[in-house]
């Protein structure tokens, strides 16, 4: 028999049950905080507690029950575990943004800096204009990975028609 008891942590993150995500029946969403919860069984006798788990959404709050159905398998003398658990930790990142823009484009860079802040909730260190373009130095707070928040930043840009130069994240 490998493996040992691992309950799941009270920290926000996804969760999957045989390598299926536990999925919000409300809103559909998949980012949860999961509690333990000790339940006392009345049968086969009175005292027999046994781990059950509630997971709130952390979109719409959404409570979600479940057990562990993790067992061992006899024939292959091995223990199946049936819960995973995907941190969401929280990162910090610095951003550097160099933008060209053409004669009298503030609106546009205000614009991308306005859904920057909007979508998440970043820090603007500093604004420097250099000849034909915008240095941004941003820092910011985000579970996503590198390569997610560099897609959305490009994607931000070619919505608001801002050309970026040079993307960098630390």
């Amino acid at each position: 028999m490998s493996g040992t008891y691992q309950s799941l942590w009270p920290e926000k993150s996804r969760i999957t049950i045989f390598d299926k995500p536990i999925i919000c029946d409300f809103c559909r969403h998949d980012v949860f905080i999961p509690y333990e919860v000790y339940v006392n069984v009345k049968q086969p006798s009175v005292g027999v507690l046994y781990v059950q788990y509630t997971a709130i959404c952390q979109h719409c709050g959404q409570a979600k029950q479940f057990g562990d159905p993790s067992y061992y398998d006899a024939e292959k003398d091995t223990y199946i575990w049936a819960l995973n658990q995907y941190s969401l930790s929280v990162r910090k990142y610095r951003i550097r943004i160099l933008l060209f823009v053409g004669k009298r484009n503030d609106d546009k860079i205000t614009a991308f800096i306005n859904k920057l802040v909007h979508h998440f909730s970043i820090e603007l260190e500093n604004r420097n204009s250099l000849r034909g373009g915008v240095v941004l130095q941003i820092k910011m707070s985000n579970s996503n990975d590198i390569q997610t928040i560099k897609s959305m930043i490009m994607n931000f840009a070619k919505l608001l028609n801002v050309t970026i130069k040079e993307l960098t994240i630390k």
